[in-house]
């Protein structure tokens, strides 16, 4: 038997929660399967934790999100009688009747005394549960409270303050423990406040970041190394701290890397390897950001030859609803680079895209030459104009001319 659950289970705890490496994350996961099919019932809240989503472990985790598959597992755990999977359950708005009705606790304060007297003994990951109850306020029902217990609002609101509060040194044992996830609400709670219970003050969420990078902790190097180089604006210190975590394993640690090396403030810049940067975390990472950045310079031919066939690839993985990637796209489908020709498309990725150089070309483009929309070669020619020094509008705007009664027509 493990110190706070089985031995696998402990095992797995800090294999999925004390780093972040999708190689023993994945070993965990096999081990938890093992024990689930011998009715852990530990083992499958762990596993249920896998199959739901990124935030109950890292952006770039290895296990497909699968709603139905958490359920499932979370179902099984309770019936077996995790205390843990009670409280998850709560936290995660799944703990419904039936389930309520199945597990062996009279109460839910029952299961959360269970996870207490671990955290009290020491588990960080149940110390990270336990302040989670306090943080959601999920002590409420833990303990039955409700404001008819309560002399008036004011004395009802102040209780919930000061449960809240108690997260606090809750977070800062998990987080001082290794629970690496502990650090996220830990700061949030200063960065954000907790509505109108605690106020925001930004700011005191910074020693914190850093204390988990300086404990190694790779999802906090990368935050120290993401605020001293965006927020701070200081990349000659965020380096190595990328450095450090995409070496630990955090892979968007190295779109940090390669900005830094894109700019060149406080490197010497060099595209070519900025872009061998973005190519590690935007292959293997789920990083938007630097799908657009590759699709930026295969685009432009920064760093490399011109590649518009490359540069379409990598906008079309950029999933974030912003960004870059609407006119880049929008000029490649509207003119045929590096992809079938799609003036359609093009036109609606063109005006959904925000005012840049890049869309004020392409909507040229598409009016002066009349590409998938009647000719209309003077309004072309006021988008070109508005791309201001983008050379390739300055090329296009060499093919018309005004004639002498003030219409605008191709040379």
């Amino acid at each position: 038997m493990g110190k706070y659950f089985s031995d696998v289970v402990d095992q797995a705890i800090e294999d999925l929660y004390y780093c972040c490496d999708n190689d023993k994350a994945k070993a965990a996961a096999d081990a938890l399967l093992l024990a689930a099919k011998e009715d852990d019932g530990d083992a499958c809240y762990i596993l249920s934790r896998c199959f739901s989503g990124s935030c109950y472990s890292w952006e770039y985790h290895p296990f497909e999100e699968n709603e139905a598959a958490a359920y499932a597992m979370l179902h099984h755990a309770i019936s077996l009688g995790s205390a843990a999977a009670v409280l998850g359950a709560l936290r995660m708005d799944m703990l419904t009747p039936e389930l309520r009705e199945i597990m062996p606790f009279d109460s839910i304060k029952e299961a959360w005394d269970v996870i207490y007297e671990k955290a009290e003994n020491g588990c960080a990951f149940c110390q990270y549960m336990i302040g989670n109850t306090y943080y959601f306020l999920d002590i409420i029902e833990i303990e039955d409270q409700k404001e008819s217990n309560f002399a008036n609002k004011g004395a009802w609101n102040e209780w919930k303050r000061l449960q809240i509060k108690q997260c606090l040194p809750w977070f800062e044992k998990a987080f001082s423990g290794g629970m690496i996830l502990a650090g996220r609400n830990y700061g949030q709670y200063y960065q954000y406040g907790r509505g109108e219970y605690i106020p925001a003050e930004p700011g005191k969420e910074v020693p914190i970041i850093r204390q988990g990078a300086e404990r190694g902790y790779p999802e906090w190097m990368y935050a120290y190394a993401h605020y001293l180089a965006y927020t701070e604006d200081n990349d000659k210190e965020a380096l190595p701290w990328a450095l450090k975590a995409a070496e630990a394993g955090h892979l968007w640690g190295w779109h940090i890397i390669g900005d830094i090396y894109w700019n060149g403030r406080a490197v010497e810049r060099n595209l070519p390897y900025a872009l061998e940067c973005y190519k590690k975390t935007a292959s293997y990472g789920n990083d938007s950001y630097a799908c657009r950045q590759l699709g930026r310079l295969y685009f432009n031919g920064w760093g490399t030859a011109v590649d518009y066939a490359q540069a379409v690839q990598w906008l079309e993985r950029d999933k974030e609803p912003e960004g870059f990637k609407y006119d880049l796209l929008g000029i490649c489908y509207l003119l045929g680079h590096g992809c079938r020709q799609d003036p359609a498309r093009g036109k609606a990725l063109l005006e959904r895209s925000e005012k840049s150089c890049y869309k004020s070309y392409g909507l040229g483009m598409m009016y002066a030459e009349g590409i998938g929309v009647r000719e209309d070669i003077e309004k072309g020619v006021e988008h070109l104009k508005a791309a201001g020094n983008y050379e390739p509008a300055i090329e296009a705007l060499k093919h018309y001319k005004k004639s002498l009664f003030g219409v605008w027509r191709r040379k």
